[in-house]
């Protein structure tokens, strides 16, 4: 959740709850003494330019404010484990490699509310394509936090936690709004090409299958993920 303005962000500070603080390139005095504070208190804060903050501020306000707070999720996590504990939505991509499909992914997943992000790889994602998947979720990275972590790490941690595991594949029998997706849930979705892995497979409490009706036969990634994080967004308004 965001605060505007900065009384809110000093509320937030003082109250603990600010987890990171985006201000204006070229401040003034009182924004930069909010600043040094944030950075004291070890919340991070990042300068964006003016249409970054008129595209992030929630819609409705006529002039963008000259502050936003983030509240609630913590936008960092040391590991999977770390993650799970805290409880809520998450969106775990199976196998997927391409940063551009998880960059997306981070941004719709952020957007819609979800506690953080898993990229379930086999390999450790190298840094060039850290810098793309940053780049494609416009940023969305400084506000939720993404761990890397294998399939069976990412299971074995939802299953100790009580997460129920959802899956998104085209072997579905259920409906996506005929499974609950609120409380701590965990959304699987794997690559387009191989799809999600066995383990997820064998491990899910439900698998459900979007509508298709035409003659390619499936949708890409990007549609899966958008279509599975609106859903649970929607239930858990």
């Amino acid at each position: 959740m965001q605060r505007q303005g900065v009384p809110a962000a000093e509320e937030a500070l003082a109250s603990g709850q600010a987890k990171a603080i985006l201000v204006l390139k070229g401040h003034d005095e009182g924004i930069a003494r909010l600043c040094v504070q944030a950075r004291a208190a070890g919340v991070p804060v990042h300068e964006i330019t003016d249409r970054d903050m008129w595209r992030m501020a929630q819609p409705g306000d006529q002039a963008s404010p000259s502050v936003l707070t983030l509240v609630g999720r913590d936008p960092e996590a040391a590991n999977i484990n770390e993650l799970m504990a805290r409880g809520g939505m998450l969106l775990c991509l199976d196998g997927v490699a391409y940063a551009g499909n998880m960059g997306f992914s981070v941004r719709t997943a952020e957007v819609a509310g979800a506690a953080g992000v898993v990229l379930a790889t086999e390999q450790p994602i190298p840094g060039r394509a850290w810098k793309d998947l940053r780049h494609s979720s416009m940023q969305a990275t400084r506000f939720i936090p993404v761990v890397e972590c294998s399939i069976e790490e990412a299971i074995a941690s939802a299953k100790s936690e009580g997460y129920r595991v959802v899956v998104v594949e085209d072997v579905g029998d259920t409906d996506l709004p005929d499974v609950d997706l609120t409380g701590d849930v965990m959304l699987v979705v794997g690559a387009e090409a191989e799809g999600v892995s066995t383990t997820a497979l064998d491990a899910a409490d439900a698998v459900v299958r979007l509508p298709m009706h035409g003659f390619v036969p499936s949708y890409n990634l990007q549609v899966a993920v958008a279509c599975a994080c609106v859903e649970a967004a929607r239930q858990r308004r």
